[in-house]
């Protein structure tokens, strides 16, 4: 049986790419802690709306000690448009999904789309971003983590619904619990 990965595990070398189709092994960004969230798309609403609310606290995060950086598909385009509208962090692209599997972050099932979570979030996210272009798998769940500097996941959320991430607030917590430690 496969064992989840989980806060505590190491996640093994990462290839991801930035807009431009360099490769950016994640290893690399690890100077400090890194705070991952994992989108479904660069184009989808709650998604574009989630990387609003962490570009209003960047700076806080810098501040800590943690480093901010996107991770999406394979639209380099969106990523590209959203970094030049505003997002001031980097969207790094994993079009493979390998950060995606190694934190067993899934597709959901369809059925989640009829759930009322589901269209909460998305008319939440509506004050926020409007939706693009849908690319790559329509189910791929979100998700955060929080990568040390040696590779250790200290922080790990799984999205169940399309637009599932954790509050600001417990991002914070998490980072404060880790700025702590360090």
């Amino acid at each position: 049986m496969h064992r989840l990965a989980g806060v505590g595990d190491q996640i093994g070398p990462i290839t991801l790419y930035d807009v431009d189709g360099t490769p950016v092994e994640l290893a690399s960004l690890s100077d400090r802690p890194v705070l991952l969230p994992l989108v479904r798309y660069y184009g989808c609403m709650p998604c574009r709306a989630f990387l609003s609310e962490l570009n209003e606290i960047r700076d806080e995060l810098h501040d800590a000690g943690v480093r901010l950086v996107g991770v999406g598909g394979a639209a380099d385009y969106q990523a590209r448009h959203l970094m030049e509208h505003g997002i001031g962090f980097p969207l790094l692209l994993d079009p493979r999904h390998d950060l995606y599997r190694a934190l067993d972050v899934r597709r959901i099932r369809w059925w989640m789309l009829l759930q009322p979570v589901t269209w909460r979030n998305y008319l939440l996210a509506a004050r926020r971003a409007r939706q693009g272009r849908i690319t790559g798998h329509p189910l791929q769940a979100p998700g955060l983590a929080i990568v040390d500097t040696d590779g250790t996941i200290r922080f790990l959320h799984r999205g169940k619904t399309l637009g599932d991430y954790p509050t600001i607030e417990a991002i914070r917590s998490a980072v404060g619990r880790i700025s702590a430690t360090s």
